[in-house]
């Protein structure tokens, strides 16, 4: 579904119109409680930086779009300012000399003020700050600045691209039952993080840090071991991958839950992947085992594009399964949309709903089930969700601790 279209001018002449539009979507799809709150929150921190970056000679375009599960705030405006409104704008921000002064506020305004590079991303800026983080004395304000900004801490991604002289951003909130605590608390505890690639020096320091990791977010007893095995098996997710990935692994810890989080690049072989794919008659793969072999799977074949993804399949017994489809849920508009910079999003608890509506009446799903059910990652973490757009990936294991 996509609201309306707003043109904002002036800010204070457009608000009650924006709020009109807000309501309307939020009845529509049925988003109320703490949901439509923190997507009301969201919208306020959008409309903040529009009035911040924006004059009466240059509108701004917003309008909602997505579902009762995935929704974004969508933000357009011409990138080309005069020298003078740029020398204007750029001094409102800090002057740089002191990356403590710069706010992550201050990052994302100045993308739509001049520009670096044609995509930006929340969760790359993420990680950026916290590889910094060891070695500059500054970087720890400005992780401050990052976990005090409502817009960094409500929305799941922000995504900022430049294309045909306009800035489009995109601040996606997922409404998922299974990132309610993260997606609403700061962590209790975040570990270091744990560069890993498909070397094998890479790797076998990757493994070598799995338990001081988790000793950084205090975990003992059950808890550690459990969460150490997600560690691993997500590190030998890496080493299979089929082209150059690199990935940043760390820990956060809330009340009653840890979550792992991966953000990573690849730079896939399409050829070599569709050499894969057209070893079956199909063009499908039929050779994927396993639950983390199906998350590479969807992880390297949504780099390519969302309709090769979508029509992953493998075969059980001559009976083919769509493992790909039954765990997608983002919005279709957006994601076949090529300047709206969304892709593939999946989760493990849909997938895992669609194989139990379908096991006792199909041969194949059945199986699908049962080495779901078999498998490591899948009988300890809560949920897993997946997100790749592009050639970014994000993955986040979600695990609610037990008592030992």
């Amino acid at each position: 579904m996509q609201s309306e279209h707003v043109k904002i001018g002036t800010l204070q002449e457009n608000l009650d119109r924006v709020e009109d539009i807000l309501e309307d979507y939020l009845f529509r799809l049925d988003i109320k409680g703490k949901d439509a709150i923190r997507f009301n929150l969201l919208t306020e921190e959008a409309l903040r930086l529009a009035k911040s970056i924006t004059s009466d000679e240059t509108a701004v375009e917003l309008w909602f779009e997505g579902n009762a599960r995935v929704s974004h705030i969508c933000l357009m405006l011409e990138s080309k300012l005069t020298p003078n409104k740029e020398e204007k704008f750029i001094s409102i921000s800090s002057s740089k000399e002191n990356s403590a002064d710069h706010t992550f506020f201050d990052d994302l305004k100045e993308f739509f003020i001049k520009p670096s590079k044609p995509t930006w991303s929340l969760a790359e800026y993420e990680a950026e700050v916290m590889k910094k983080r060891c070695a500059d004395k500054y970087s720890e304000e400005a992780w401050g600045n990052l976990e005090r900004s409502v817009l960094a801490n409500l929305a799941n991604d922000i995504s900022v691209g430049v294309k045909d002289n306009h800035v489009l951003m995109i601040i996606t909130k997922d409404f998922s039952k299974s990132l309610g605590t993260i997606n609403s608390n700061r962590p209790l505890q975040t570990s270091s993080q744990i560069f890993v690639s498909s070397d094998e020096e890479s790797l076998k320091k990757a493994y070598a840090r799995v338990d001081g990791v988790v000793d950084e977010v205090k975990l003992s007893g059950k808890n550690a071991l459990r969460v150490k095995l997600l560690l691993e098996e997500t590190i030998g997710m890496v080493e299979e991958m089929t082209g150059d990935f690199s990935a940043l692994l760390w820990l956060e810890q809330y009340k009653g839950e840890c979550a792992l989080k991966l953000v990573g690049n690849t730079k896939i072989d399409a050829d070599k992947k569709y050499d894969i794919l057209s070893l079956s008659t199909t063009g499908e793969n039929a050779l994927v085992h396993g639950f983390m072999g199906k998350l590479k799977d969807m992880i390297e074949t949504g780099i390519l594009n969302y309709e090769s993804v979508m029509k992953l399949n493998q075969e059980y017994n001559g009976i083919s399964v769509n493992y790909a489809g039954m765990g997608a849920y983002n919005d279709v508009s957006i994601a076949t949309n090529p300047t709206a910079m969304s892709g593939f999003m999946w989760s493990m608890v849909d997938y895992r709903n669609g194989l139990d509506g379908e096991r006792n009446t199909n041969e194949g799903v059945k199986a699908a089930w049962d080495e779901l059910e078999k498998s490591i990652v899948a009988s300890i973490a809560d949920d897993v969700i997946v997100g790749v757009k592009n050639n970014k990936v994000q993955m986040t294991m979600i695990y609610k601790l037990k008592e030992d």
